[in-house]
């Protein structure tokens, strides 16, 4: 079901709920984007971690990753992304009573290369859910080419989506792409050391790490 076909004063947190009854996995998958991201932080002698989002769904996974790394680290910055403006105002207000600096959620489409104008560089850019919502794998690529741009060397890309197709996708234009096209996309961009963290069900966690 799509956000439109809830309602009611809970129906951000209601839809993605349902997505949680639907994919199961995902709640596995949440578990590990979490856990990747403090660990890569927790050793990356960095003193300022900051983070970029997109697609930032309902807040949930930014508020445990922000409340996570504080009991580690102190992340100096944290930048959500997402197309549509409910999103971003609700996940502004569930994490901007969390006390934690410098939050900023914006509204873009993620289709097209505008979004990352004028972004500062950052050390971990991370997704979940998100780019098989995009226009295929030309919008997939040029995400994967921005994050390339806007990561730090040494820095953390996680994108975690995912990968198997859908009985109903249009296989001439598929947009869920199994986890070995992600690694020769990513290593044909130019990051390195590939890892799929997790995978289960059809979701799958995959990281790279800007040389």
């Amino acid at each position: 079901m799509a956000l439109s076909d809830f309602k009611g004063p809970n129906y951000i947190d209601d839809w993605s709920m349902d997505l949680d009854y639907r994919w199961p996995e995902r709640i596995e998958i949440f578990e590990s984007i979490v856990r990747t991201i403090v660990s890569w932080c927790e050793n990356s002698n960095r003193r300022d971690i900051r983070l970029l989002e997109l697609g930032v769904g309902a807040g949930f996974l930014a508020r445990s990753v922000l409340n996570t790394l504080a009991a580690h680290v102190q992340p100096s910055s944290y930048l959500g992304i997402d197309i549509n403006p409910k999103l971003t105002q609700h996940t502004l207000k569930r994490l901007s009573g969390l006390g934690h600096p410098d939050i900023s959620v914006n509204n873009a489409d993620l289709n097209g290369d505008f979004w990352a104008e004028g972004l500062e560089v950052v050390d971990v850019a991370y997704t979940f859910q998100t780019l098989h919502d995009l226009a295929g794998y030309a919008a997939l690529t040029a995400v994967y080419q921005q994050f390339f741009s806007l990561i730090t060397p040494g820095g953390l890309m996680l994108n975690a989506d995912f990968v198997v197709p859908f009985p109903t996708d249009d296989t001439d234009k598929p947009r869920r792409f199994p986890v070995e096209t992600h690694h020769q996309l990513l290593e044909s961009i130019g990051f390195m050391q590939f890892k799929c963290e997790t995978s289960i069900g059809k979701l799958a966690c995959l990281t790279a790490v800007r040389p």
